[in-house]
């Protein structure tokens, strides 16, 4: 028989978390203390508008996909995604902003008409960002955080200065 647990809150990881923990046996009691589920994913709805208020981009779709995964689900059976173009708006003052589009390839033109030589370290930034992504999904996201040394393994010592570098 299972264990009664307590989850605080109610975001992708407090929800996943009871999911997991449900799936091995156990009564799971979440406490929220919103009305509604969903934590940064949540929304507003005032005056007949909804508001998304997080998160603002899909990061990681791997993650969720291995997560439905293993409780024998798609992803699309329960959401559609839509990728926007432009993908968002940053403000910077009253008639001051930059629309960023929605591919690489546009936004490191972006890059490059705002600062002469940033779009090629922007795309040094990305191949070193999808460098330590993959290390990291590879190596430490889906450890069971029991010990520290689970964090080490051939791969993570060789590239331990990479993780807190910056570009140059």
């Amino acid at each position: 028989m299972g264990k009664n647990i307590i989850v605080t809150g109610s975001g992708f990881a407090a929800l996943a978390a009871s999911c997991y923990l449900a799936k091995q046996g156990n009564r799971v009691t979440i406490y929220e203390k919103n009305a509604a589920v969903g934590g940064r994913a949540g929304q507003l709805r005032k005056a007949g508008f909804t508001f998304d208020m997080g998160p603002t981009w899909y990061w990681m779709p791997d993650v969720f996909e291995r997560f439905f995964a293993d409780f024998d689900k798609e992803p699309s059976e329960y959401y559609r995604l839509q990728k926007l173009d432009p993908a968002y708006k940053v403000f910077f003052g009253v008639n001051d902003h930059i629309t960023i589009p929605g591919t690489l390839e546009k936004i490191i033109r972006i890059f490059e008409n705002e600062e002469a030589g940033s779009g090629k370290k922007l795309k040094k930034f990305i191949a070193k960002a999808e460098a330590n992504y993959n290390i990291a999904i590879k190596d430490l996201v889906y450890r069971p955080g029991l010990s520290p040394l689970e964090l080490v393994s051939p791969a993570t010592v060789k590239k331990i200065r990479c993780f807190f570098s910056t570009i140059e």
